[in-house]
């Protein structure tokens, strides 16, 4: 790993309310709302091609501190440790 990448909060994603949520939903929700610490790599373009028109958005590409997997986080769940 690259010493000049910033550092970074993240969670894979949001918490969704489930009403009389199961277990494995809840352990599902617990896993992606988890806060991690990692690395900011960079900015790259995701394209859904699902439906007629294309989605773009753009997701952060990120580092794992825990494990060195690297995942790909939307800006929403990520937040920069400036120092």
């Amino acid at each position: 790993m690259c010493k000049d990448l910033r550092k970074v909060t993240f969670t894979l994603g949001s918490y969704e309310f489930t009403p009389n949520p199961t277990p494995e939903e809840k352990t599902d929700m617990e896993y992606l709302c988890k806060e991690r610490s990692g690395h900011f790599h960079r900015w790259i373009d995701d394209v859904c091609t699902s439906k007629d028109i294309p989605d773009i958005k753009t997701m952060a590409l990120v580092e794992d501190d825990a494990d060195g997997s690297v995942h790909m986080v939307e800006y929403q769940n990520l937040k920069f440790l400036d120092e």
